[in-house]
Parts: structure tokens; sequence; C-alpha cells
């Protein structure tokens, strides 16, 4: 059962659709924001696939959802502060095969971007896209991720809401900071799909 939460339900429902959208207006396209050529990786750092792939373990893209343009993303880079921002994208994501006891495929937003940050930034620029996400709220479940081969920092949270828990993750590393949002999407489960999306995405 959903903890109670201050606001009503429908009003704390409202600010997880504001942060999936991140204050996004519609925009056309297919999800590669106007990126067409891969992004040359940074010498000595880690960068952002560009266009995202297709396919990220057991999502694939998909282009029917409102987001940021680069464009935007560049002026506004909402969950980096104190960074400076080369790139950045933002798309959803669904499931490539419907997961058990759902009845319909499940999609997440995800944001990225390629900036210059340092390791005593990493930490913090987490935390502040997670507190975005809970706005003051103590999450129901939440995942700090162990750095593996990507390095970084990375975290995962959720919130029980609506009868069902939304989960977020954000990572930043030597080159890039990322971000997905879904509902539906428990902490747990986006914490196990982590480290592929990750795999997928940057290099």
């Amino acid at each position: 059962m959903s903890r109670s939460r201050g606001g009503s339900p429908g009003r704390r429902w409202g600010s997880v659709v504001a942060a999936l959208l991140i204050g996004a207006l519609p925009a056309c396209g297919t999800g590669a924001s106007g990126t067409t050529d891969p992004s040359p990786a940074r010498e000595g750092s880690r960068s952002l696939v560009l266009p995202p792939p297709e396919k990220a373990g057991p999502v694939k893209l998909t282009g029917m959802w409102p987001f940021l343009t680069r464009e935007e993303l560049l002026d506004r880079h909402p969950h980096v502060r104190g960074a400076t921002v080369e790139d950045a994208v933002q798309v959803r994501y669904e499931e490539v095969k419907r997961a058990k006891g759902h009845s319909l495929t499940r999609g997440f937003i995800f944001t990225g971007y390629d900036v210059r940050i340092s390791r005593d930034q990493e930490a913090p620029t987490v935390e502040h896209a997670l507190q975005t996400f809970l706005a003051g709220d103590t999450p129901d479940h939440a995942f700090d991720l162990p750095a593996g081969p990507f390095g970084g920092h990375a975290r995962c949270v959720g919130l029980e809401l609506v009868g069902s828990e939304t989960g977020m993750c954000a990572w930043a590393d030597d080159g890039t900071v990322g971000v997905i949002l879904g509902p539906n999407f428990s902490a747990a489960e986006f914490k196990e799909m982590l480290p592929g999306f990750r795999a997928a995405v940057e290099r």
C-alpha cells in the first residue's frame, strides 16, 4: 500500500509528470533530438552514444513522446549544475516485451548529457537530479549502485504513487550524466536494468 504523502494525489502525480517531461513542450522528431552523426568519444573520458541506440537491453527506442530538444537541453540542462554541457539528448524507451503482471508495455524517459565534470561533482549531481523528482519526499525504495566498469556514482529511488511505484535512476561519471524516469517501473527494476542500459548508451 502506498504511503500517505503531502498534497493531494492528483497534485503529487502532476509533479511526477512534470518531472518526466522536465518542463518540455511537445516537439516533433524521431527521438534523436536533431543529432544525426554518432558523436566521437572524447579522449580520456566516457561519452554518450549519439544518436541513442535503437535497442538497449530489454528496451527499444521510440519517438512517440514529448521531449526536450537538444537545443533546449543545452540551454536549460535541468539535471546538471556547475558543469559544462557539450551535448545532450532526451528520448523515450519502451519495453521490447511486456513485463509479467502488466497489461501494457511500459516506457520511460532517458535524458543524457555529455559533460565536463570533476569527480567531486558526481555524487552531488546525482542527488540534485533525484531531488527534482522526490520534491522533498523520502523515497519508498532507494539503491546505491556499485561503480562497476563505468565508474562514477549511480543511485535509484522509487515513490509509491497512485497504486504503483514510479522509479528514477541517475548516474554521473567522467564524461556523462544520465537520468531514467518512468511510471510503473520500480526502483529495484531500474537498478537491475541500469548497468546494461548504460553499456548501450555510453562508451
